[in-house]
């Protein structure tokens, strides 16, 4: 165990990245800093990966870890995190823009002064700087930015060169969803959030990169900017890193991840291949080929024979429905909430996207406003963890033994077809955890997503008697009474009162398509919600007529 760990992340840096590992382990021995160096491929297209496995081999205190996939530089350092073992632990990048030389001087700073966390600063009047001139300019707006948003007692977030007391990454690493670019400025918001103390010191930056805006292009510049906006939403109006989450553990129980459809899609395969301890089963038509290595059933009545004979093996089933693609260690996540006996299943959000035209953007954003998904809000999109009483069955893990459980049960969970719900009277078996989400391509506007809207009212007016069937009764009715008001109101309301809400519904809808801050989509996504409500306005009562009629058949019968 060594007190320092430096990670450094690592992305199509085969060129070079065996000798920077060598450059700074050198660097550290002449400082006299004993430190282990986790160096981290995040799915590199090159040889990144067998440079750093050549340098673990070479280097005694170098550990190789990898993403199986490009998961962005935030999560390439939290894998490294999870790979490192110091008191005190250092974020350089692998290019060494930034020369390890200065890691002692950042060390020293941390144990001089009453900090947890020191950041190196471009902005600093002593930093020496070798810098394209575009990118002083592009760092300079971005810190006025951020500190018109967050405060920070800091001028400087992006510089690669920082240095944590370990206690803060273990506080903050859990709570964070920003992998990519904005991943700085979320950490050290929370961290001084939670009261921890952030102090800045000068930086020599070297700029090795050749390209006249290195790696970043303009769209990279807008997903900062929306990812920065999203994390100022969540740290000051939903207060979502508030919430205590139990950290994710590096080794879990044996859980099997149930995919529904055969065979599953190389990307579900490569995102669940980061849990090792993760067996992967589906379920489809038995003429399909899964593949070797995954448990193939012809149906859910031949799982369910099986899971009630030999599923005891694995303590946790997880299900994720066809189409649906899991967020990195979606796996470890689902499984901290089982530290708690009480928990008997977990859900997660079913996000949509990404998709690559403006008409399925706009279904996106549509799909996910409260004005279309109601009280299910929660369902799909990103609030604070909490026990609720209604999951997806695309996004759900359960107890192996709760599974055996009859539906019926009124002990606690009960699962059909598309839902799993919570039927304890504490409200206390259920947990929606914003970290356990998936995504899933929404049907585009107009014609596939109003297809798809008709579909669901019309079914959910034909399963309004049947008890079993558990949905927000009183929400299907709101479409139906929006529409009856504009349609018929001029006729039997006053004039003045008709006007009122007409404009209410108006701004309702044009403020819920400007928060989604895609400004070019909103006009699309104005009329996707008043068109969604005029097909569900339509569908509910018809399918309400048609439930109510064959009711009525069986009765008689």
């Amino acid at each position: 165990m060594y007190p320092v760990s430096v990670i450094m992340p690592a992305y199509n840096e085969g060129g070079h990245i065996y000798d920077n590992i060598a450059t700074t382990r050198e660097v550290l021995a002449g400082a006299g800093i004993d430190a282990e160096i986790v160096a981290v491929d995040d799915g590199s297209s090159d040889d990144t990966l067998q440079g750093i496995e050549r340098a673990a081999r070479d280097f005694p205190n170098v550990v190789a870890a990898r993403n199986p996939y490009n998961m962005g530089k935030g999560m390439a350092l939290r894998t490294g995190f999870d790979y490192s073992s110091g008191d005190i632990v250092v974020f350089l990048d692998a290019d060494l823009d930034l020369h390890p030389s200065q890691i002692a001087t950042v060390i020293e700073e941390l144990e001089r002064g009453p900090y947890d966390v020191v950041v190196t600063s471009k902005h600093h009047p002593e930093s020496r700087l070798d810098y394209p001139g575009s990118r002083k300019i592009a760092s300079y707006c971005y810190y006025m930015i951020i500190k018109a948003m967050f405060g920070l007692p800091v001028r400087d977030t992006q510089t690669g060169l920082k240095v944590f007391r370990r206690e803060v990454l273990l506080r903050v690493f859990h709570r964070l969803l920003v992998k990519k670019f904005a991943y700085d400025v979320e950490l050290l918001a929370v961290a001084v959030r939670f009261g921890f103390r952030v102090h800045e010191i000068p930086v020599a930056i070297d700029f090795k990169r050749e390209l006249k805006w290195g790696r970043i292009r303009l769209s990279d510049i807008v997903n900062i900017f929306v990812d920065t906006l999203a994390i100022l939403y969540r740290l000051r109006i939903i207060r979502y890193y508030d919430d205590e989450r139990q950290r994710p553990q590096r080794e879990h129980p044996p859980v099997l991840v149930v995919v529904k459809g055969c065979p599953p899609p190389d990307d579900v395969l490569q995102r669940l291949s980061v849990d090792s301890n993760t067996m992967i089963a589906c379920i489809a038509d038995p003429e399909l080929t899964a593949g070797n290595d995954i448990m193939q059933f012809g149906s859910t009545e031949s799982f369910e024979m099986w899971r009630s004979m030999e599923g005891s093996l694995f303590e946790i089933v997880g299900f994720l429905g066809p189409g649906h693609l899991p967020n990195g260690s979606w796996v470890k996540n689902a499984v901290r909430a089982f530290q708690d006996k009480h928990i008997l299943a977990v859900c997660g959000p079913v996000l949509f996207g990404p998709s690559p035209t403006r008409f399925g953007k706009a279904a996106e954003q549509v799909l996910s406003t409260v004005l279309v998904t109601g009280p299910d809000y929660y369902l799909h999109s990103i609030r604070p963890a909490r026990n609720v009483r209604k999951g997806s069955m695309d996004n759900v893990f359960v107890r192996s033994d709760t599974l055996a459980n009859p539906v019926h049960d009124s002990g606690g969970i009960s699962r059909g077809i598309d839902w799993i719900f919570d039927r304890s009277d504490d409200n206390s078996r259920l947990r929606y955890d914003p970290d356990v989400a998936v995504t899933v391509e929404a049907p585009p506007l107009f014609v596939p997503h109003l297809t798809t809207a008709l579909h669901d009212a019309y079914l959910k007016g034909m399963s309004f008697y049947d008890r079993g069937q558990w949905f927000n009764r009183t929400w299907c009715f709101v479409p139906f009474v929006i529409w009856m008001a504009i349609l018929s109101g001029w006729l039997i309301l006053p004039l003045p009162l008709y006007i009122s809400i007409a404009v209410l519904y108006a701004a309702i809808v044009g403020i819920t398509g400007l928060l989604g801050f895609d400004f070019t989509n909103a006009p699309l996504v104005w009329l996707g919600i008043i068109l969604d409500h005029a097909a569900r306005a339509v569908a509910f009562p018809a399918g309400l007529l048609a439930g109510l009629f064959k009711r009525s058949g069986r009765e008689k019968a």
